[in-house]
């Protein structure tokens, strides 16, 4: 039996757990709701209704630290609804991180193994081990990216590497960089940035967005007084080429942290302070001149009424997601420059700070059977 026109565009509305249920409806629907084509259109559809992927660290009833998972969906009131997600693998610590989410697929990781996971169909991959070997060392990931291919279609994950010997990491030994591709469930080298410095693992700095990855650069030294250079480190998951871009230099470098976020397209910049008597939240666009030079600009500051661990996440033009130092989510409303409190808190974890990560996140049924399945997105 074929599944009318009117049928599909009706299913491709509804959210995947609707979906996933309605698979044993009929053998028709069933087939339909796998096929490639429809979860590209699904997937299309979908891109107007953004959640928000929020990561935290719980306790259990028996005093053994989690890690969470919960999908947040604001609705128009701005009240907020909390959907836990239940991981489907044993490995996971309490710190895996989020490092990076494209299509509905995120990317899970404590630097010593790496997961892809679909948290709406439950289904996850655990990525084979390093293919790098440096005069019989073991290798360590330095930083690492998840993202989209759109010119192969393809998901990837990028790793940067070190190596270890005798306990200690050997400064001496080469950067080293391998791709992971899902198509193909194997691990590929491919040239190292060509600059000097290496990204830095800084969770709640990374972030993938619109076919490139980006990390926190660290490494070289100043000539000057500031201390050392920082930038930002790009990887075109397409190209498989990086970048480097530098950083607004009007701000001390040893009193601010940074993250990056997204604000109608744009990649943003937040600087904030280390110590907490100092609360300004400084906000800086990126942009691009015909040649493709970087330029900052300040969009904003932000003057909290009480203590403000990191910002997250723009959640729209208007209103930023931040955490605050007593472990609680705060809804920030640029305009109105009010501050709402909500249902949602962390786990304190002694003097240990960003418990929160977020990413916005579009639900999906894009399958991780890499070899069969081949989307157009």
């Amino acid at each position: 039996m074929v599944v009318s026109d009117v049928v599909i565009q009706i299913l491709s509305k509804l959210p995947p757990e609707s979906l996933l249920r309605f698979k044993s409806v009929c053998k028709s629907w069933y087939v339909l709701i796998n096929d490639p084509k429809f979860v590209a259109k699904h997937l299309l559809d979908s891109f107007s209704h953004k959640h928000v992927l929020l990561k935290r660290i719980l306790t259990n009833n028996f005093g053994k630290k989690e890690l969470a998972l919960s999908i947040l969906k604001f609705s128009p009131d701005r009240s907020v609804s909390v959907m836990d997600i239940n991981l489907p693998f044993q490995e996971i610590n309490p710190f895996f991180e989020v490092c990076g989410h494209a299509h509905g697929i995120v990317c899970l990781s404590d630097l010593d193994n790496a997961f892809l996971i679909n948290p709406m169909t439950s289904q996850f991959r655990k990525l084979p081990p390093s293919i790098l070997t440096f005069r019989g060392c073991s290798a360590v990931a330095l930083a690492i990216g998840f993202g989209y291919d759109a010119k192969s279609s393809n998901f990837k994950v990028v790793r940067m590497v070190g190596f270890w010997g005798n306990s200690i990491m050997l400064m001496s030994s080469p950067i080293r960089v391998e791709i992971y591709d899902l198509s193909k469930d194997k691990w590929r080298e491919i040239g190292a940035p060509s600059f000097d410095g290496r990204a830095s693992w800084t969770p709640s700095f990374d972030m993938y967005h619109e076919g490139t990855f980006y990390w926190w650069g660290c490494g070289e030294p100043r000539i000057n007084e500031a201390g050392r250079i920082e930038h930002i480190i790009t990887f075109d998951m397409s190209e498989e080429v990086f970048g480097k871009i530098s950083v607004p230099k009007s701000y001390d470098d040893k009193k601010h942290k940074t993250s990056l976020g997204v604000l109608n397209r744009s990649i943003v910049l937040f600087v904030y302070p280390f110590e907490s008597n100092e609360t300004n939240i400084d906000i800086w666009e990126m942009k691009k001149d015909e040649s493709s030079v970087v330029s900052w600009s300040k969009l904003l500051t932000i003057v909290p009424t009480f203590g403000i661990e990191q910002p997250l996440l723009f959640v729209s033009c208007e209103e930023l997601l931040m955490e605050s130092r007593n472990g609680h989510v705060i809804m920030y409303n640029c305009k109105t420059q009010e501050f709402k409190k909500l249902p949602i808190e962390g786990q304190l974890i002694g003097v240990e700070t960003n418990r929160f990560e977020a990413t916005l996140y579009i639900k999906s049924l894009v399958s991780l059977e890499g070899r069969d399945m081949s989307y157009d997105f």
